[in-house]
C-alpha cells in the first residue's frame, strides 16, 4: 500500500508545472513590488504638490511685487506669461536629460550581482526595467506638467478645465514618449551624444529667447505678434488638442523604436544605470547630492591641471579652497543664480522691485550655504588633515571662516551693484547715494575758496573773478549743514549735524 502511495505521487510529480508556478510567483512578486513603489511615488507626489502650491503661488507674489512700486525699465520687454512657452520647452529637454542620466532602463545592485554572471538570456530581465523606466518618466513628466499649471492659474489667474486636463494627458503622453525615446538611445549606446544635442538644443533655445527679446526691444511688429500668439495658444483648448496628437504620434513611434533597441542594451549598462537611479533616489530622500554631483574620471584627470599656477603661492589651506572652489565648479551655482536674478530683473516687466530683491538675497544666503559648506568641509571636519598638513586645527578653521567671510562678501557685492544699477535697490547704497551727494556742496565751496598763487584753486582749474578779501570759511565749516546718508526716504531721513 505505501508503495503504490510513494509510486503515485512520484508520477504525479511535474517538473514544468513547479518551473511555471514559481515564475508566476516571481511576476506576481514583481509586479507588487512595482505597484507598491508606484504607490509610494505617487503618495509623496501628491504630497508635495499639495505644499508647493502655496510655495509657488508665494513665489509669483514676491517675484511681481504685488502692492509695491517697481521700476519701469525699458529693457523689461517680456511678461512672465510670455515665457510659459519657453518652460514647456525646457521642462522636456530636462525630463530627457534626466532619463538619459537614469539609464533609464537599470537593475539595483543586488539583482545585478545575481543575474548578470548567470549565463542566462537577459530580455526577461530587460522587461520589468523598461516597465520601471516607463513609469518614472510618465510620473516625472506629469509632476513637471502639474507644477507648470500651478504657475500659470497663478499668472492668470484662472485656468479653463479642458486646458487643464489636456495639459495633464500631454505632459503624461510625452513622458512616456521621452522614456522609451531614451530606452532606443540607450540600446544603440548613444547616451553621451543624446546629452551633448541635448545640451546645445538648450542652448540654442536661449539663443533664440535672446535673439527674439532684441527684437522686442526694437518693436519689431512680427516679433510682438508671434510672442502674443505663443502666449494665447498656452491656454487655447484647440492648441493643447493639436499638442496632444503630434506627442501621441511622437510616444507610439518613440515606443516602436525602444522594443526594437532594448533587448541589445548590455549589462554593465544596466549596472552603471541602476548605480545612477540608487544616487537620484539618496538625493530625492535625503537631500544629498554629493553623489549625483560627483564628476567623472576623465573629468577629474582634466580639472587636475586647473588652477595649479594660480595657487602655486598660496599658503596651504588657503590652496586647498581655492583649488576645491576651481575644480569642484563650486562657484557655478553662484555664478548662475546671479546671471539668472540680473537677467529676470532686467528683462521681465515688474521684477524689478524691492520685494523681489529680498527674495534674491535671501535665496542667494541659501546658495551661499550650500557652496560654502561643500568648500570648506574638508578643513572644519577632517581632523587627520592636521597631521597631514602640518598645520594647527584653529588655523584651518581661521582659514575657512575667512575664506566664507570672503566668498559671501564678494558675492553679495556683486548682486547688490546689479541691483542698484537696475535701480531695485538704489535707496540702499549709501557710499554710491548718500556720502556724494552731503559733501558735494562743501566740496565745491573749498574748490572755488581756497586758490593757489598760480591763480588756480586745488583742483588745477583757473577760476574767475576777483579773489575775496576774506575767506568763507565759517561756510565751508559751517554747522547748519545736514549730512543725509540717503538710507531713508527723504520725509525720514537720519540727518547728523557737522
Amino acid at each position: 500500500m505505501s508503495a503504490s502511495r510513494v509510486a503515485s505521487h512520484a508520477v504525479d510529480f511535474n517538473p514544468r508545472e513547479l518551473v511555471n508556478r514559481a515564475k508566476k510567483r516571481r511576476n506576481f512578486s514583481e509586479k507588487f513590488d512595482s505597484f507598491s513603489d508606484a504607490y509610494v511615488w505617487v503618495l509623496a507626489a501628491l504630497v508635495a504638490l499639495a505644499y508647493l502650491f502655496s510655495a509657488l503661488f508665494g513665489m509669483l507674489f514676491v517675484l511681481l511685487g504685488e502692492g509695491v512700486a517697481h521700476q519701469e525699465l525699458p529693457s523689461a520687454v517680456w511678461r512672465m506669461q510670455d515665457l510659459s512657452f519657453v518652460l514647456l520647452a525646457l521642462a522636456g529637454l530636462a525630463t530627457l536629460r534626466l532619463m538619459l542620466y537614469l539609464g533609464p532602463c537599470g537593475l539595483s545592485a543586488a539583482k545585478a550581482d545575481w543575474w548578470l554572471p548567470l549565463p542566462v538570456a537577459l530580455r526577461a530581465i530587460r522587461q520589468p526595467s523598461w516597465r520601471n523606466a516607463v513609469l518614472t518618466g510618465l510620473f516625472t513628466s506629469s509632476f513637471a506638467g502639474a507644477l507648470w499649471l500651478i504657475v500659470m492659474l497663478g499668472l492668470a489667474g484662472s485656468l479653463p478645465l479642458p486646458v487643464a486636463v489636456l495639459g495633464l494627458a500631454c505632459f503624461a503622453v510625452a513622458g512616456v514618449g521621452l522614456a522609451n525615446a531614451a530606452t532606443a538611445i540607450q540600446g544603440m549606446n548613444q547616451q553621451i551624444a543624446a546629452r551633448r544635442i541635448c545640451d546645445w538644443m538648450g542652448l540654442g533655445l536661449l539663443i533664440a529667447l535672446a535673439m527674439l527679446w532684441m527684437l522686442l526691444m526694437f518693436r519689431i511688429p512680427w516679433s510682438q505678434s508671434l510672442v502674443g500668439a505663443l502666449a494665447a495658444a498656452t491656454l487655447n483648448p484647440a492648441a493643447w488638442t493639436l499638442a496632444f496628437f503630434v506627442v501621441l504620434a511622437f510616444s507610439g513611434a518613440s515606443t516602436y523604436c525602444a522594443y526594437r533597441h532594448f533587448g541589445q542594451i548590455p549589462g554593465q549598462a544596466l549596472r552603471s544605470a541602476g548605480e545612477h537611479q540608487q544616487f537620484a533616489m539618496g538625493t530625492l530622500m535625503q537631500g544629498d547630492s554629493r553623489g549625483i554631483a560627483a564628476p567623472a574620471q576623465s573629468a577629474i584627470s582634466r580639472r587636475r591641471a586647473r588652477g595649479s599656477k594660480l595657487t602655486a603661492k598660496l599658503p596651504v589651506a588657503w590652496r586647498i579652497l581655492c583649488l576645491r572652489l576651481l575644480r569642484g565648479g563650486r562657484w557655478h551655482s553662484v555664478a548662475w543664480f546671479l546671471l539668472l536674478v540680473f537677467a529676470l530683473a532686467a528683462t521681465v516687466q515688474r521684477i524689478a522691485n524691492p520685494l523681489s530683491a529680498a527674495a534674491f538675497y535671501l535665496a542667494l544666503c541659501v546658495v551661499l550655504t550650500l557652496s560654502i559648506s561643500t568648500t570648506i568641509a574638508p578643513l572644519v571636519s577632517e581632523q587627520q588633515l592636521t597631521q597631514l598638513l602640518g598645520i594647527s586645527e584653529a588655523r584651518l578653521v581661521r582659514a575657512a571662516t575667512l575664506y566664507a567671510m570672503l566668498f559671501s562678501a564678494i558675492t553679495l557685492l556683486l548682486l547688490t551693484g546689479g541691483l542698484g544699477m537696475l535701480g531695485m535697490i538704489s535707496s540702499w547704497i549709501a557710499f554710491g547715494y548718500g556720502w556724494p551727494r552731503a559733501w558735494s556742496p562743501r566740496w565745491g565751496v573749498l574748490r572755488q575758496a581756497v586758490p593757489t598763487p598760480a591763480g588756480k584753486n586745488v583742483t588745477g582749474m583757473h577760476y574767475s573773478g576777483e579773489q575775496p578779501a576774506i575767506r568763507p570759511w565759517p561756510r565751508i565749516f559751517s554747522w547748519k549743514q545736514p549730512l543725509s546718508f540717503g538710507l531713508l526716504p527723504r520725509s525720514r531721513q537720519f540727518s547728523a549735524w557737522c
